[in-house]
């Protein structure tokens, strides 16, 4: 066996991993609208999705339900990819609320609940908003597919 053949199978492997994830819905690539998450993320963007909660922790990108104008995080809004919001995870429960986040009463971010942030200045997230319910998480990215196209 050459030496690149350990390399090529572990490769083979992670092809039919990913395409049995495809297959199953639970990888989804996602387009960028808008600019909360710039510069790390620009409109147009192409980012890979992995569906669930298992991947949920600090520091990480989520896509989650848009919150409702009016009522937040706590109200029924639409599931459809022109409905996501793309945030970073900022705090999970047990971890204490970060000072900005005056709308999440607490020291600590309660069970069950996301602190988010944009990147972006002016960015509707937590700040605005309050916690995010974890039952709003869609899943979280796994990495940028392809950049915006330059204008």
């Amino acid at each position: 066996m050459t030496a690149a053949a350990p390399v090529l199978l572990a490769l083979a492997g992670l092809l039919v991993l990913a395409a049995a994830l495809l297959a199953r819905g639970r990888l989804v690539a996602v387009t960028v609208r808008g600019h909360s998450m710039s510069p790390t993320l620009m409109p147009g963007d192409r980012i890979l999705m992995l569906r669930g909660r298992r991947r949920v922790a600090t520091g990480r990108v989520a896509v989650v339900v848009a919150p409702h104008p009016e009522h937040g995080w706590h109200s029924a809004t639409g599931t459809t990819p022109d409905s996501w919001y793309v945030k970073r995870i900022v705090a999970v429960a047990g971890e204490p609320v970060p000072h900005w986040a005056g709308r999440c009463p607490g020291t600590h971010v309660p069970p069950g609940m996301l602190v988010l942030l944009g990147e972006k200045p002016g960015s509707m997230d937590s700040k605005q908003l309050g916690y995010c319910p974890e039952e709003k998480l869609i899943g979280t990215v796994l990495f940028r597919l392809r950049a915006a196209a330059a204008s």
